[in-house]
């Protein structure tokens, strides 16, 4: 039986975001603004790395609505969501939990690809897949989730 507390993980931090890829299985990608003065620690520790578009599951939002959010804030993408890919468990680098949750997504046609938040996200495109290989080895892909987002997704698509 799995009853008991020592068996719980307590989560207070949740993210969320989709994975889209375009015809060639490349994946949508935005990149962290460089360094500036108004920025917090946590976002310099982010400048100029690159992820999916996603974020913080603000307090009364599901998880879904998030990577909706996140999508049209960081990307310019309104998406429509296929398919829920994966939720991973990782922490902060201060050692605090988060659950990350993605989804498989596609762009609808009134996306811009510029992101509504240029203060947060300088360069938004897709990136093939070697060029992500070689900027995960080179330790410029954000957090490990990312990688195994793409994965699920490339699996995914595959079926």
């Amino acid at each position: 039986m799995q009853f008991g507390l020592e068996l719980h993980t307590p989560v207070s931090h949740r993210a969320a975001g989709v994975v889209i890829l375009n015809a060639a299985g490349d994946l949508l990608m935005v990149r962290e603004t460089g360094v500036s003065p108004s920025v917090s620690a946590g976002q310099r520790q982010k400048a100029g790395l690159w992820h999916i578009p996603s974020g913080t599951v603000e307090d009364g939002e599901n998880p879904q609505d998030t990577a909706v959010r996140e999508a049209w804030e960081e990307a310019g993408v309104r998406v429509r969501l296929l398919k829920f890919l994966a939720a991973y468990l990782g922490h902060f680098p201060d050692g605090v939990p988060v659950l990350r949750h993605a989804w498989l997504a596609e762009a609808l046609p009134d996306s811009t690809f510029r992101p509504a938040l240029p203060d947060e996200v300088t360069e938004v495109r897709f990136v093939p897949k070697a060029e992500f290989d070689a900027l995960y080895d080179a330790r410029l892909i954000r957090m490990h989730h990312t990688k195994l987002f793409y994965e699920d997704a490339l699996r995914e698509r595959g079926r």
